[in-house]
């Protein structure tokens, strides 16, 4: 272990240095001095051979790194946790599709060509469900910057800000997480027509201000953080904004935001808000849920944006009322008296009125999101066939309708991407939130049950429409599902509005 450890110092300090061919030899000679069955050690140098091959832009590193991760992964996870291993992989994914895609012209991921972006989003969530996001460490901020990293490729804008901010609240001086942030804050204004304020730039020059103070090794990224800085004082300027007021400004949004309701502050703070300045700001500007495909005073006859403006009010409707009950269900304490009388056949089973809050709560987000698939057919007229029923997760499927899954690959529309993104996670087989329609169907169609976590094995035998789980697992499930729900409304807006709004 000893020698591990000091190897990576060793090897820190060189990628800082840019001595990229004396890593390699040392990666070789630690190669020919590996001993069989030293699975740690082999580890270390897969996870070494793809940081080079990462910082030094060389795919063959990459994938030796990968390879002997993925061809001795069963050893290696005797001895180190799986979302470590997974985590490794991902950063391996993630530089493949960096590597190849930086030199293509005009490149532009539309959902037939992220497959190794999609690999990378793969492992690095199997990486983040283990994490405890109530007790975070060094490891797992890496985890949540690099997936966020990672989101940011596919237009998930919305969630890759949540993974940043769930970061700096953990570690404020995180430059890695500012940049991204700050970086991820442009790039969603630039490619959604978000309303853009000057606490937007107030954010992102306060971002890249305190990552530059940061010692930051790698060109590319003090490059880019400089630029970023620059790119926002100008903007501060043109808005006749004194820089030397940014303190007050952050000061005064502060302030605003301890006077919200406690409602309020439990949508904002567990990103349930709808308000596009909320992203950036939890100040007096985050209070309503005023999310809309135009823009204020926009007025137009096209039916499309009419209809999909009323969708987008269905949209909020719904979740508002999604999220009322998760509220509700947290916020009823102590417990109101049922006047419902429950047969106690089975120890631990939770009923009644609180309970159903929760799992309605949950319930409400897939009518939501499969709502969205109707509205990004009607969008695009994608293809649909006849009495054919619409589920978000996978009306793409090139097997259900290959007509309209090459539609979709001839529209560049990167939320359009990101909306397919988040549909895979959610898909039954491959999706590493899958799950979540096998619970939502038990919820409609069976019997789901929530246990205290005491009660949660016992000697009955389930039937085949039963399923159950812990109600605190449920209760962290229900608020991630509302998460990604949320960042799926986002997504369909800006991508109505990049493609309806553009040419009107």
């Amino acid at each position: 272990m000893q020698h591990i450890f000091d190897l990576n110092l060793k090897i820190s300090k060189l990628l800082d240095s840019r001595n990229y061919d004396l890593v390699q030899e040392i990666l070789q000679k630690e190669m020919d001095d590996h001993q069989h069955g030293d699975y740690l050690h082999l580890k270390a140098i897969a996870g070494f051979f793809i940081d080079l091959g990462d910082e030094s832009f060389n795919l063959q590193f990459v994938e030796k790194g990968l390879n002997l991760l993925l061809d001795h992964k069963e050893n290696i996870q005797q001895y180190v946790s799986e979302d470590s291993i997974n985590y490794c992989i991902g950063n391996a994914y993630q530089s493949i599709f960096r590597i190849n895609t930086a030199n293509i012209i005009d490149f532009f991921p539309i959902p037939e060509k992220i497959e190794t972006l999609f690999e990378a989003k793969q492992h690095y969530f199997k990486s983040f469900k283990q994490l405890d996001l109530k007790n975070l460490n060094h490891y797992s901020i890496q985890v949540l910057t690099n997936l966020g990293n990672n989101l940011i490729n596919s237009g998930r804008y919305v969630e890759a800000l949540q993974l940043y901010d769930t970061v700096l609240d953990y570690n404020p001086d995180f430059f890695y997480a500012q940049a991204a942030k700050a970086d991820g804050l442009i790039t969603m204004a630039t490619f959604s027509q978000c309303s853009i304020t000057t606490g937007f730039f107030v954010e992102v020059y306060r971002l890249f201000n305190n990552a530059e103070k940061h010692p930051i090794h790698l060109e590319e990224v003090r490059h880019r953080v400089q630029k970023g800085k620059a790119y926002a004082l100008h903007s501060l300027k043109e808005l006749n904004f004194c820089i030397s007021k940014i303190p007050q400004e952050i000061f005064l949004n502060n302030e605003e935001y301890k006077k919200h309701s406690v409602k309020l502050k439990y949508f904002l703070d567990n990103f349930l808000s709808l308000s596009e300045h909320s992203l950036y700001c939890k100040c007096n500007g985050s209070e309503i849920d005023d999310i809309i495909i135009g823009y204020k005073n926009f007025k137009t006859n096209d039916k499309k944006i009419v209809q999909s403006e009323l969708l987008c009010n269905r949209l909020k409707s719904e979740f508002c009322l999604s999220k009322e009950l998760l509220f509700e269900y947290f916020d009823e304490v102590p417990l109101k008296k049922e006047t419902t009388h429950y047969e106690i056949v089975v120890d631990g089973i939770l009923n009644g009125t609180k309970y159903e809050k929760l799992r309605t709560s949950f319930r409400l987000c897939f009518g939501i999101l499969d709502k969205i698939a109707e509205g990004i057919c009607y969008i695009f007229n994608l293809n649909i066939s006849k009495n054919e029923s619409i589920y978000f997760e996978n009306f793409w499927n090139s097997k259900r309708n290959n007509k309209r899954w090459e539609e979709i690959n001839q529209k560049k529309n990167i939320h359009l991407t990101a909306l397919y993104s988040i549909a895979c996670d959610l898909e039954k087989i491959n999706g590493e939130f899958g799950f979540y329609k096998e619970w939502r169907n038990k919820l409609e169609h069976g019997i789901f049950s929530l246990n205290e976590e005491l009660y949660l094995e016992t000697n009955w035998e389930e039937p085949q429409f039963s399923l159950k789980t812990d109600v605190k697992t449920f209760e962290k499930e229900t608020l991630r599902l509302l998460q990604l729900t949320r960042a799926a409304i986002f997504s369909f807006v800006f991508c109505a509005r990049t493609e309806l709004i553009k040419s009107t």
